[in-house]
């Protein structure tokens, strides 16, 4: 039988621990060193550090177990040396502060977890320090009330949605809501419906909103309106729109339509 692992070393580190580093069959590293508990009846159970590494064997992160679970804050390092990410860990779900750093060492964003959920505030920051932009989390869905920042600390003009409706009601018995933004934005997604609690995406949006055909950040909703009948309606609408920032906005407007045919 070939054989795919070879220990290359393994180092007493006390009474009850030992690594053990895994490599391919080119003697290239490509797994992890592994802190293992030898008193675990079990030689499976991760209790301790477990360290990952790049294929060119410089170190690329150090996360704590407890058996087989995350816990603590777990460390990822850039090829080059520096620290890329803290991420803190309870019972093996992101819980705390996540963060991710620029190379020089400062911070470029956070982002708040509870039991492996974003939930609280995303900041993201220039290297200068400055903050450039903060995005509002509940259980992994995207809130409305995203803030964008220039480098001179500026703040963005949130776009709006804008809505024009057009009357074809004597050619077709149809009437159009033609949906875009106040500003030139192409990546845009618009739908039909209501956010949760009036201010949150849900998660599975296509189950609760109805999406509309989106190109290059335009859309229309049609409807029909049969001869001798009116409609008198709010017609809630929503928008996800990608900013340069890689942030995305979720924005939501009424539109009255008061009409008879």
């Amino acid at each position: 039988m070939r054989l795919i692992l070879v220990v290359l070393s393994i180092f007493l580190l006390s009474s009850c621990n030992y690594i053990i580093e895994k490599l391919s069959s080119k003697g290239e590293v490509y797994d992890q060193s592994v802190v293992v508990d030898s008193n675990s009846s079990d030689k499976k159970t991760l209790n301790g550090k477990v360290r990952y590494k790049y294929p060119s064997g410089k170190l690329k992160s150090i996360v704590n177990y407890k058996d087989n679970k995350k816990v603590g804050i777990s460390h990822t390092y850039y090829e080059t040396g520096e620290k890329q990410y803290e991420i803190p860990y309870v019972d093996g779900k992101k819980d705390g502060v996540v963060k991710w750093f620029y190379k020089s060492g400062r911070l470029y964003r956070s982002t708040t977890y509870k039991a492996g959920n974003k939930h609280g505030m995303q900041k993201k920051y220039w290297e200068s320090g400055k903050i450039k932009s903060k995005m509002l989390f509940e259980n992994n869905m995207m809130c409305k009330g995203l803030k964008e920042f220039t480098n001179t600390g500026k703040q963005k003009a949130e776009p709006k949605i804008l809505v024009k409706q057009v009357n074809l009601l004597r050619q077709s018995d149809m009437y159009h809501l033609e949906i875009g933004m106040d500003k030139k934005y192409r990546k845009v997604q618009f739908y039909i419906g209501e956010l949760l609690n009036g201010k949150c995406l849900p998660l599975k949006v296509n189950s609760v909103l109805s999406e509309l055909e989106t190109i290059k950040g335009k859309a229309v909703f049609k409807f029909s309106i049969p001869r001798g009948h009116s409609i008198n309606r709010d017609i809630p609408i929503v928008a996800v729109v990608k900013t340069k920032y890689q942030n995305e906005y979720v924005l939501s407007t009424i539109e009255k339509v008061s009409v008879r045919n």
